[in-house]
């Protein structure tokens, strides 16, 4: 039994299946300025040491300058982007987590509409999770045929003809026209 059978109105942002190793997304957006940094302080050494040694051309100093200029530039322009894209991600993530608080706000007035008992509501999450029978009676400590008992008057209760256009009913609201 794999599934998370837990059921929450909100999720912290350390706990959230969407920020699930974002430290390690966040470090990786980061890499290609890390790599330009790395080059641009390669090239500041490299033509520090052509001037004090001053067995070089002018010209290759010169050079040399140039590629640490745009390199640097490069650098910065990466920083700026991958600090734009981390404030983003965090922006889509609490409106993930917004969104998510908000259906099941919306999930649990309609289970009232329908008086569903608190054990129906439960079942009805759970349901529409997709959870087996059995899961859920093992998640409950319940048999199995109060479940479907409870199923059953969940489906009626809501017109529903089974788990699926229990689940669809609430999931089809969340679907544009743009996306079909």
């Amino acid at each position: 039994m794999g599934k998370n059978v837990e059921i929450r109105s909100e999720q912290s942002s350390d706990q959230s299946p969407a920020t699930g190793g974002s430290s390690d997304l966040n470090f990786k957006r980061y890499y290609p300025a890390i790599i330009l940094t790395i080059a641009a302080l390669f090239f500041a050494y490299d033509i520090v040491a052509d001037i004090l040694v001053d067995r070089e051309s002018v010209i290759h100093v010169l050079i040399e300058s140039l590629v640490f200029f745009a390199v640097s530039t490069l650098a910065v322009v990466e920083l700026k982007r991958a600090s734009r894209l981390s404030a983003e991600v965090l922006q889509g993530q609490d409106q993930i987590a917004r969104l998510s608080g908000e259906l099941l706000t919306v999930m649990r007035n309609q289970f009232t509409e329908w008086e569903l008992s608190p054990s129906e509501s439960e079942v009805a999450l759970l349901l529409i999770k997709g959870l087996s029978m059995k899961e859920i009676s093992e998640a409950r400590q319940v048999k199995e045929k109060t479940v479907r008992q409870q199923a059953t008057g969940i489906y009626v209760k809501s017109q529903c003809a089974g788990r699926h256009e229990l689940a669809a009913y609430f999931i089809e609201d969340l679907m544009s026209h743009e996306a079909l």
